[in-house]
């Protein structure tokens, strides 16, 4: 009965693919620059930051899903060098910062099955860590980060720089790979990029672009607590077939979609259960990074949290699996390849 049930929801079209009932939007809604159809279905609503209520309208023909209201670059460039980013250059506790990394060099061995050595930049290169890695490798690193801090933590051996693609103008046919992990749906204009990227690729080069699957049953399961939907960072919400088809819309051959991330996947589930439960929003999270509120009923939910923990861990690495093996996981991974004549 549960395979069923999953494979019910993992079965339900990108279109309805939304954890609350669809209604129509009283509002015209712009065009879907993918596929030209309104964003006229509302997905999730009622999320709250920072005293502004967002919601997700979805398109009505691929599924794409789009943050209300959209923050201005001002705000946005503002928040990543706050809110969005700790002070530390540790965000985790040191043995949970010693496995990322390791999850993290699975990064630079699935995109060396397909480009080839040389230059590679990274969008959203964060702290770097990535980038350390390909350069130890023999790839020649080039970094972007939106923090304005970026440029003040530079490690020797990289070009880091502070801003955005519209704000550095590489050489035509430059790198070898540009990668986008969990970066592409914080972009504000997802067609001037992948046209800029293939601009900057040599002929054949590869993008990588990780993102949150809206299509996936974390997502469906989750409704607004999903952990992976971020407003109003994430201004963009994808899934497997529509990014698909915005990638060749715009010159690329999709190689490989995968579909599980042992970095993301399962705790993605994690803290989506938890934020079910009708916890504070990501408490655990919070407490991971050192941020987490100390009131009694903050206290009382985490000490319930670490109690509960093994049993729904193990839960969540089972949903993640299950899901991945029907390819349609919590997150993914979209490795393509530049066309000839692009």
């Amino acid at each position: 009965m549960f395979l069923g049930y999953l494979k019910f929801l993992i079965d339900v079209p990108d279109r309805v693919q939304c954890a609350h009932p669809v209604r129509k939007a009283h509002k015209k809604q712009e065009k879907c620059f993918i596929c030209g159809a309104a964003f006229s279905r509302q997905g999730f609503s009622g999320i709250r930051f920072e005293g502004t209520e967002f919601k997700v309208l979805v398109c009505e023909g691929c599924g794409l899903g789009k943050t209300t209201p959209f923050l201005d670059e001002k705000t946005l460039k503002s928040m990543y060098s706050s809110t969005y980013r700790e002070e530390a250059g540790t965000r985790f506790p040191a043995p949970l910062e010693k496995l990322i990394r390791v999850v993290r060099d699975g990064r630079r061995r699935a995109l060396e099955r397909y480009a080839s050595k040389g230059r590679i930049l990274d969008v959203g290169c964060g702290r770097g860590d990535f980038l350390q890695m390909m350069r130890d490798r023999g790839w020649e690193a080039f970094g972007l980060e939106l923090d304005s801090r970026v440029s003040q933590k530079s490690k020797e051996g990289f070009d880091l720089r502070s801003g955005s693609l519209s704000d550095v103008r590489f050489p035509d046919s430059y790198f070898e790979a540009v990668t986008f992990w969990h970066v592409f749906e914080h972009v504000k204009e997802p067609e001037w990029t992948l046209k800029e990227c293939s601009r900057i690729l040599k002929p054949g080069g590869i993008l990588v672009l990780a993102v949150p699957n809206m299509g996936s049953l974390q997502a469906r399961f989750s409704g607004k607590g999903w952990f992976h939907l971020d407003p109003p960072f994430h201004l963009y919400h994808y899934s497997a077939s529509n990014m698909k088809k915005l990638l060749e819309k715009n010159g690329f051959e999709v190689l490989k979609v995968r579909h599980f991330s042992f970095e993301y996947n399962p705790y993605g589930f994690v803290q989506s259960i938890y934020n079910r439960m009708g916890f504070k929003s990501n408490l655990l999270y919070d407490f991971l990074r050192s941020r987490a509120p100390k009131d009694a009923g903050s206290m009382a939910s985490l000490a319930f949290t670490f109690v509960s923990l093994p049993i729904v861990a193990a839960l969540s690495m089972g949903l993640s699996l299950t899901e991945a093996a029907f390819r349609s996981g919590g997150t993914i991974e979209v490795y393509a390849r530049k066309k000839a004549g692009n």
